[in-house]
């Protein structure tokens, strides 16, 4: 049997990745280590891209770091922002702490209608950070 590579669209491929994050209830596949994540906005308005609050960084010794988010690759029909805050998160250990969350926004030009996409990295400066440099990828479905 001979079998032949079918190549998808690349909006198709924003749609079903889309769909297999909503199928499978990965809310913040964006903070699982790196990767892709997708997100549904209304034309203009402005949207986290998770709902688990922004990234954070604590250390072993419980040291708080702060998270920066660089954008490698910005959208070409909006913008991408960051908003700081603190909030309570559990570690490891079961211990509740406060930490600084930085939160990735994203806001399509107003009146934009259709996909866009935008690539970050989290930055940290604390040398033993095992996420220090991950790039994720967002795609953007903007109604």
């Amino acid at each position: 049997m001979t079998t032949y590579p079918v190549r998808l669209p690349s909006a198709l491929l924003i749609k079903i990745t889309a769909g297999l994050v909503l199928f499978f209830g990965i809310l913040c596949g964006a903070h699982a280590g790196g990767g892709n994540t997708s997100l549904v906005v209304k034309s203009g308005e402005a949207k986290e891209i998770c709902k688990c609050g922004g990234h954070w960084r604590v250390d072993s010794s419980g040291k708080v770091w702060p998270v920066s988010i660089e954008v490698v690759t910005p959208p070409k029909s909006g913008a991408v922002t960051t908003r700081a805050s603190t909030g309570q998160r559990k570690l490891r250990s079961g211990e509740a702490k406060t930490v600084r969350l930085t939160s990735v926004v994203y806001q399509s030009k107003k009146g934009y209608v259709g996909e866009d996409s935008f690539t970050y990295r989290r930055v940290t400066a604390d040398p033993a950070d095992p996420d220090n440099g991950k790039v994720y990828t967002v795609a953007v479905t903007v109604r």
